[in-house]
């Protein structure tokens, strides 16, 4: 195994710069540069957090021979064409979430990635935090029977601006894009341990949504049914505070988690965990 992996950077907003403090706390991991919308925004993330130089270009980045994997934290709309670029130079690629725009853009990627025997993966961030593996742990071990049905939401309120990105339909704007892939992420989870896989696909999916003024959508929900009975109800919303739980729904109790999406914060210097409710028990809290 490789003693140290070497990222490149593609972005400097607040997502880029939480992978940056995160690892400042790795004895494996270093930023060694990055690129972003000007030169000067790399120069200063640069210096901001004391990387050893910053790019002008994408291609200057990806020609870093001391670049092993690259982050991507850029808006939706660039991930594909990044990502392609990224693995075409045979670097290992991390993209934000949502992976692309579309389900033939992911498989696009997904294709040269396989094609270029490098790593590939989408940074839902949460499913890999040892909280989550917990989760898995005490359902797979039968913490509240047989698993019925999933409830999760991630929603926050956030100011209609034509031009913040949330609400710009050419930068990717809308509630499922942006946070709706969270609950939909982790219903999939749960109903795949239901039988003993990895992750489950809904066979049926019933939604609505309400969209705004800029045409994003603004609020969202949906009822998924899997293939062995197991069912979850699913909400986002950039303009409705609806909050951002999970609740697991078994034969002998329940599991709430208030968090799931960001079971540690540096950014907010928080932690959080999940509480096991079982019938005949005392509630048990497993923390982060």
């Amino acid at each position: 195994m490789k003693d140290e992996v070497r990222w490149g950077v593609i972005g400097t907003g607040a997502i880029a710069g939480d992978l940056a403090l995160s690892l400042q706390g790795s004895a494996r991991c270093r930023i060694v540069n990055v690129v972003g919308s000007s030169p000067e925004k790399a120069r200063a993330f640069a210096e901001r957090w004391g990387l050893p130089r910053s790019s002008a270009s994408l291609d200057e980045l990806l020609a870093d021979r001391e670049v092993d994997v690259v982050y991507i934290g850029t808006p939706h709309p660039a991930h594909e064409a990044q990502a392609l670029a990224c693995i075409a130079a045979g670097k290992g690629v991390l993209c934000e979430k949502p992976f692309t725009m579309d389900a033939a853009g992911a498989a696009r990627v997904i294709q040269a990635a396989r094609a270029r025997g490098v790593f590939l993966m989408e940074a839902f961030m949460y499913r890999c935090h040892p909280l989550l593996r917990e989760l898995a742990r005490r359902l797979q071990d039968g913490a509240i029977g047989r698993i019925l049905h999933v409830r999760a939401d991630f929603g926050f309120r956030k100011r209609r601006d034509p031009a913040n990105r949330l609400y710009n339909l050419a930068l990717g704007g809308g509630a499922i894009l942006d946070v709706g892939c969270y609950p939909a992420s982790f219903a999939r989870l749960v109903a795949g341990i239901a039988v003993g896989q990895p992750f489950a696909e809904p066979t049926a999916v019933a939604a609505t949504a309400l969209f705004g003024p800029t045409g994003a959508d603004e609020l969202a929900s949906a009822l998924l049914t899997f293939p062995s009975g197991v069912t979850a109800t699913i909400g986002t919303a950039i303009h409705h505070a609806t909050g951002r739980s999970a609740m697991i729904f078994g034969e002998e109790g329940h599991i709430l988690v208030p968090d799931p999406w960001a079971p540690e914060s540096h950014r907010h210097g928080r932690k959080t965990g999940f509480g096991i409710h079982r019938d005949g028990h005392e509630p048990e809290l497993v923390a982060s």
